[in-house]
């Protein structure tokens, strides 16, 4: 049986055909495709002395002709097409190179979203907009938070350039965060919407996009494999998962260290909604950016694999990610410069964290609250406090509760569910004389400075 998302996907290549000007290149392309003997095809005698077919999603040979998957545009056919390096493109139900006959995977029906054929996107500065413009129209995000998944969109078709593969961590409500998955997988390669990170019913071939609903046990024991290419899957039929991915997080905190290497974004309560009546809606659209996506990754691949793209003034993961997202920007100099500078925050924050100053910072507002012998403090209000402190320090930095949530952890305090108002600290006699002595490790102004009448600051 057909799935929504496969018709979906064929509604959008057939509106494609209709409503866009390019169709009758894309017809030219499958002229032929569906006659026997006119496509490019394997003779049967030359079939039976090569190796059985092998199932692919999108390969480069060694002579740099690429081959990708293709939806027909009328029909919804899954087939190949081929690219040689000179510019000759051809569409195929497989292509033969070294004794191996390579076809589409028929895993393909669980993409929804394939480009019908390569389409010319003018610019990257126009293709990166055009991306970010579609990302904007279904969403209440900001400027920066919409550049920064339009780099992330075009990163997801270089995965195997890359020594990390992007992955996006979403916080907030349920549905605007499920409703920008949708969004991201109409401008994203091989987009598959998975439940959870479980690997179990994806063809081995499948390198996709994945975007997962529901972030499980799974997900922090394969997170690593998600960014990290050549590490397989410990099971009877072991297997690289390797790509980019989109985890929904709700408000939860994976444990992971793998998660440090993640973008993270706050999805707005307000977000539009996107669904299957979106998506038909804008069908075309959605083709012509994945053709134009296609031919970007076609042109630019070499280009991407070669790029000796670095920020070396970054620190720490800031620098890898800005490699990962800026390699991918080819020829378009203002969209990497304002791409450091979207991660510019990012670096300074891990470039203080390193030197303990955060965690000083956070310690000070903890010891302030002993001070003003507070029973209890929630986490947001340490947050609050910390940022306070970082400002009157004319610092930049400012960091959210999960994060100071995070260093709580990373310094050994317990946080629990306090009431309505989320987790917190209760700051009993114990917990009040280890602030105070890890205060005095990491140069707490506070305890420096300390209280006339407090047992903790006098305590030595």
């Amino acid at each position: 049986m057909e799935t929504t998302d496969h018709k979906l996907a064929s509604k959008s290549a057939s509106a494609a055909g209709r409503k866009q000007p390019e169709a009758a290149t894309a017809r030219t392309l499958w002229t032929g495709f569906e006659v026997p003997g006119l496509a490019e095809e394997v003779s049967s005698g030359d079939r039976e002395k090569q190796s059985p077919s092998v199932p692919i999603c999108g390969v480069v040979l060694r002579d740099r002709t690429s081959v990708e998957m293709v939806r027909n545009p009328s029909s919804g056919a899954v087939a190949l097409l081929r690219r040689e390096p000179g510019g000759k493109t051809t569409i195929t139900r497989e292509v033969a190179c070294d004794g191996y006959r390579y076809v589409a995977t028929a895993a393909a029906s669980q993409i929804p979203h394939l480009p019908a054929e390569p389409m010319p996107y003018g610019s990257t500065t126009a293709l990166f907009s055009a991306v970010a413009e579609f990302i904007t129209k279904y969403s209440d995000l900001g400027d920066d938070e919409v550049a920064l998944l339009a780099s992330f969109s075009l990163s997801s078709f270089f995965g195997e350039c890359l020594t990390l593969a992007s992955s996006l961590l979403l916080f907030g409500a349920p549905l605007p965060a499920v409703a920008l998955m949708r969004v991201l997988a109409c401008v994203c390669r091989h987009p598959v919407l998975c439940l959870g990170s479980s690997v179990t019913g994806l063809a081995p071939e499948l390198r996709p996009t994945r975007l997962i609903c529901q972030s499980d046990a799974g997900t922090e024991r394969q997170l690593a494999g998600f960014q990290f290419s050549g590490f397989t899957t410990q099971s009877a039929h072991p297997r690289q998962i390797s790509g980019a991915s989109v985890i929904y997080a709700a408000d939860g905190e994976l444990k992971t260290p793998f998660a440090n290497l993640c973008l993270q974004l706050l999805v707005p309560r307000g977000n539009c909604s996107f669904g299957p009546p979106e998506q038909e809606r804008e069908a075309a659209t959605i083709t012509s950016l994945q053709n134009q996506l296609l031919m970007y990754r076609l042109e630019n691949y070499v280009k991407v694999k070669d790029s000796e793209f670095d920020v070396p003034e970054f620190y720490g993961p800031s620098r890898e990610y800005a490699r990962t997202l800026g390699r991918c920007i080819v020829d378009a100099p203002e969209v990497q410069a304002r791409l450091r500078t979207l991660l510019q925050a990012r670096s300074d924050a891990e470039r203080t964290e390193d030197a303990r100053t955060l965690d000083a910072v956070i310690v000070d507002a903890l010891v302030v609250c002993c001070h003003e012998r507070r029973p209890w403090v929630h986490v947001g209000e340490i947050a609050k406090l910390t940022n306070a402190i970082l400002k009157s320090e004319d610092e930049t930095v400012e960091l959210t509760p999960k994060q100071v949530g995070g260093r709580l952890k990373a310094m050994q305090f317990r946080t629990t569910r306090l009431d309505s108002g989320g987790r917190g600290m209760y700051l009993l006699n114990g917990e009040c004389a280890r602030i105070h002595k890890l205060g005095r490790a990491l140069g707490s102004v506070s305890v420096d400075k300390g209280l006339l009448g407090c047992r903790y600051c006098k305590n030595e």
